[in-house]
């Protein structure tokens, strides 16, 4: 089995927990750093820590999966502001040569995000600047490309006067020392440090001050031709698990190939909500840098995109309505073709990308009285960026695992019902639960912070709801009775932390 450490972009479940969910599908276990070194929520992670851990683990590793905002600002809020000094962040990642020294084996797979085009939001306030932020960076932008519209020029400077100066201040200074920190990653690629180097755009726009910061970087790596190893494409939390893919195909020397198919077909270039790329370039470099062939003659993978209609336009990207429901009649296709594929041998991966923060719920009940037992993998959380990344890693390191003998068919069956569980059970259903409560109880805090004992009071909520509704609907979806462990790992509501056992394993 691949020897593997995991440095996570922070402690939230996608990216700490999702690895090792995963990799137990192949019979693997994913080293992790002490939790108290990750930080946790508005808290930064250790660097300090995560190096002295990083030391006493490299000699028997085979791969290390790194995120580099975790190693240089402590994870990915702090990768936000400009606490860390860009000669403190170098220094961080010198450790990354003293481990090829160590062992010179290890190969280091590392992923960084290019920032966000707005701020971290924890309370109502910052919920605010996050929205003017969003128009304020997109906006100048364009008066630097000289693109911006007149009628705009009053609005920019409106906001330019609203957002307190040191708002924009800590944004502007994080976002250069970051650039350079991505730049200086490039380098540690041509210097064979690093073998392979996702950079991941965070929540953005098609216009924003992220698109020049991409032009350089792509020129760089174009120049040193190396295409091959740096992938550059929306996301951030799921790039970890890119990368562990990647590593699964590396260490039983295969590169699996998959057919991409979308639903509907204009799916393909339309740029999703809080993304600058059509979906289709984001499938499929996530695809390669996951260790994928793309349509080859010889497909072991089959993915169904199920995506938007229309590219999200405008200022205000984030607050556009949902596509209308795709007709039946694309459903019915989409799921004739997947179990064609199934039946076929050719395992489906099933992309859910139509809208952001959660399932469609027109496909979900759609599915219900189907057999989502013949999906390789699902995801349908968070940004499309994040849903690829989570399906793709699922599928393909199910895909190797049943190939080489090493399928743990219990922990497969369990990462698909927690995706439902999360995904749809908790991100369209119950959170709209838990911020109407919010809004009947302001003593409680906010929806993007909670008070101790409101945090208290929603955990043992989400406990009794996922459980509930775990045991009155998996049979519709075929699949088994599970115990359910689920919890707000953060004090928000924003995601879940959901993990069950199935009923049929704790008999064996």
């Amino acid at each position: 089995m691949p020897r593997i450490g995991f440095v996570p972009l922070d402690d939230r479940p996608c990216t700490k927990d999702f690895p090792g969910r995963i990799a137990r599908i192949a019979k693997t276990k994913v080293k992790l750093p002490p939790t108290h070194a990750l930080g946790h929520f508005l808290t930064p992670g250790q660097p300090e820590l995560i190096k002295e851990w990083l030391l006493k683990v490299a000699p028997d590793l085979d791969y290390l999966i790194i995120s580099i905002d975790m190693l240089t600002y402590g994870g990915l809020i702090g990768s936000r502001t400009p606490r860390v000094a860009k000669a403190e962040a170098f220094e961080h990642l010198t450790i990354l040569k003293q481990l090829k020294e160590i062992n010179p084996r290890i190969k280091i797979f590392a992923w960084n995000v290019l920032m966000r085009i707005s701020i971290t939001v924890h309370d109502n306030l910052t919920a605010q600047y996050w929205e003017q932020m969003n128009r304020y960076s997109v906006l100048l932008a364009q008066a630097q490309e000289d693109t911006l519209a007149e009628k705009d020029r009053e609005l920019l400077m409106s906001l330019q006067n609203e957002i307190p100066t040191s708002v924009q201040d800590t944004y502007f200074r994080a976002r250069e020392r970051n650039h350079e920190v991505n730049q200086h990653a490039i380098e540690l690629v041509k210097a064979r440090i690093i073998d392979t180097l996702i950079i991941c755009q965070e929540d953005a726009h098609p216009i924003g001050p992220h698109k020049l910061e991409q032009k350089r970087l792509l020129e760089t790596i174009d120049v040193a031709d190396l295409n091959h190893r740096i992938f550059l494409h929306p996301g951030a939390d799921e790039s970890g698990l890119n990368l562990l893919a990647r590593a699964f195909c590396d260490y039983y020397q295969q590169k699996p190939s998959i057919e991409l198919k979308f639903y509907p077909d204009q799916a393909r270039q339309s740029i999703p909500i809080f993304e600058d790329i059509p979906l289709g370039d984001s499938v499929i470099s996530q695809s390669l840098a996951s260790g994928l062939k793309i349509n080859g003659s010889d497909a072991v993978l089959w993915g169904a995109v199920y995506g938007p209609s229309e590219t999200a336009q405008g200022l205000e990207v984030w607050q556009r309505k949902a596509d209308q429901p795709l007709s039946e009649t694309i459903l019915e296709n989409l799921w004739g073709a997947t179990s064609d594929h199934a039946k076929r041998g050719i395992l489906p991966i099933l992309f859910d990308v139509r809208t952001p923060n959660g399932s469609d719920p027109t496909l979900l009940r759609f599915l219900q009285g189907k057999d989502s037992s013949l999906l390789a993998s699902y995801a349908g959380w968070n940004t499309a960026g994040n849903t690829i990344g989570t399906a793709l890693a699922h599928g393909i390191i199910y895909a190797l695992a049943r190939e080489g003998g090493t399928l743990d068919e219990f922990a497969q069956q369990e990462f698909m019902i927690e995706r439902i569980l999360d995904d749809y059970a908790y991100q369209k259903i119950v959170r709209d639960e838990l911020g109407e409560l919010i809004s009947q109880n302001p003593h409680w805090g906010t929806r993007h912070q909670l008070n101790p004992e409101a945090w208290n009071l929603l955990n043992t909520l989400v406990q009794e709801r996922l459980q509930s509704w775990a045991d009155d609907y998996l049979e519709k979806y075929n699949l088994p009775p599970v115990v359910v462990q689920a919890s707000l790992p953060w004090p928000r509501i924003f995601e879940v932390k959901v993990q069950v056992q199935s009923q049929k394993e704790l008999k064996v």
